[in-house]
């Protein structure tokens, strides 16, 4: 007897979205129908429809566009309510922009109830974006990616809205959201000429997550008040692929900023004096993906009740020396943060020769409770201590940690880089007056045969009594 037949509709549709999640090829769905007699047929009423051009390599264009509209007509004709619309293609004729218009049609008039609506490189204008709004109350993301000939984004009394995604790569002139519970929006400027459009999200007093990404086609482009428009924000990732002359960032609601930007820590001007997290990163290789730059707003995951600050130097900057420098007028800055713990992904580079220059400058380390170093693997130990030299030329910290993720990094309490890090810290102290403890984490040899499962060596500065100094320099013994 075929017992799961016999399943409800509501249930078959739920477990074919499990077993069949978006993204997937028809031809998938067609499987996963055959495993009951009344599967095949539900499928025409599946609620979640998805027409992504890239997962229909086996046939032609035509076929693909007469599949979109056979499949809407066959669901429509059903009196169903759409929940889910995906549709990703270009229009290269009338033809397939009327057969989407006509599907388009059928869909918003039987209602839709789409929670997740995406639109890529579809031609569409402000009025069209109005209908499809307005049809869509219960809408809860929108994306909307290269439309062309849509200037602005205006949505207007949407209270299920928690999340916009905007990209675009012709002029945009305006962005306009009234939505309570808008808590993230993504803006992808491909245009990069002039500056940020025109925005008003005022009313959205619960968007704290904001990701804005340009490809400026010169330095002019200016994030003077960028911030203006979002003030309830708490979380700002910002990437760009150029330099800007003007990146002066100001917010009391900012706690996690996130910079991937090739404009040095000079040309970084911010007051923001409730943030606990600064990443900055001066390499990059295109903006980051969504999901990547979700990961590193996770940075803030752990709750700092003190400044974070965390550094991704680039292996190609100019001057090393230079880079050093600037880090430490950085650390210095009356910008409202102050940093008390620092991280920084070690670069190597033949320039590490200049370091005997950041000698010469007469400045006095900066001092930082913790600061932990990422150390590559393949790097020999010499590369290591140039860098850890160069660390502590900049900072003077009470705890130092030096961290690799492969087992293959020398690590242990006898290794070069190690004896090295311990004479150098104990060279900023007193001497006498300072004990550093080496706190060494074990990892069995399971831990250290899975992937991504690394090891860290901590110094830990300890001050002596005055009783147990004494007390060793009467006995003749020497603290090393």
């Amino acid at each position: 007897m075929d017992l799961i037949s016999q399943l409800p509709e509501s249930i078959v549709h739920r477990i074919l979205s499990l077993l069949v999640p978006l993204h997937t090829p028809p031809t998938d769905f067609v499987r996963v129908s055959v495993l009951s007699k009344t599967w095949f047929h539900l499928t025409a009423s599946y609620p979640h429809l998805d027409f992504t051009i890239r997962n229909f390599t086996h046939v032609s264009r035509e076929s693909f566009f007469k599949y979109i509209e056979y499949t809407t007509s066959r669901f429509c004709h059903q009196n169903l309510t759409a929940y889910t619309l995906r549709l990703i293609t270009d229009l290269r004729e009338s033809a397939e922009l009327d057969i989407v218009n006509r599907c388009l049609e059928l869909l918003l008039q039987n209602g839709v109830f789409f929670g997740y609506r995406s639109l890529t490189r579809v031609p569409i204008n402000d009025e069209v974006l109005k209908h499809i709004t307005t049809s869509c109350p219960l809408l809860q993301v929108f994306v909307v990616n290269a439309c062309h000939g849509l200037k602005r984004f205006c949505v207007y009394g949407h209270q299920h809205l928690r999340s916009v995604w905007i990209q675009y790569n012709t002029p945009f002139e305006r962005i306009d959201i009234e939505a309570p519970n808008l808590s993230s929006l993504s803006i992808k400027d491909d245009h990069g000429r002039g500056g940020p459009p025109q925005m008003n999200l005022a009313s959205c007093e619960k968007l704290i997550t904001v990701f804005y990404y340009v490809c400026p086609y010169s330095n002019s482009y200016s994030f003077i008040d960028l911030l203006s428009n979002f003030p309830f924000v708490e979380n700002l990732i910002l990437a760009t692929t150029n330099k800007c002359n003007n990146l002066k960032l100001s917010s009391h609601s900012l706690r996690t900023l996130v910079l991937k930007t090739f404009c040095d820590l000079e040309q970084i001007k911010f007051n923001a004096p409730n943030l606990v997290s600064f990443s900055y990163s001066c390499c990059t290789s295109g903006l980051m993906s969504l999901s990547m730059d979700k990961r590193w707003a996770m940075l803030r995951d752990s709750s700092p009740l003190k400044g974070c600050m965390h550094c991704y130097p680039a292996s190609y900057i100019d001057t090393v020396c230079l880079w050093f420098q600037k880090l430490r007028h950085f650390l210095d800055k009356k910008n409202g943060f102050k940093v008390f713990n620092l991280y920084i992904h070690a670069i190597y580079s033949p320039k590490f020769r200049e370091l005997e220059k950041l000698k010469e400058i007469k400045l006095p380390p900066y001092e930082l409770e913790l600061v932990e170093l990422q150390l590559e693997t393949h790097e020999e130990s010499q590369a290591h201590i140039a860098f850890v030299d160069a660390v502590l030329w900049c900072c003077r910290p009470r705890t130092l940690t030096l961290r690799s993720f492969s087992p293959l990094t020398a690590l242990e309490e006898h290794s070069d880089v190690v004896k090295f890090t311990y004479k150098k810290l104990l060279a900023q102290e007193d001497q006498g007056h300072t004990n550093i403890q080496i706190v060494s984490p074990s990892f069995s040899s399971l831990l250290m045969a899975l992937p991504h499962v690394g090891k860290a060596i901590s110094f830990i500065k300890e001050k002596v009594l005055q009783e147990e100094a004494d007390s060793q320099r009467f006995a003749g013994l020497e603290i090393v």
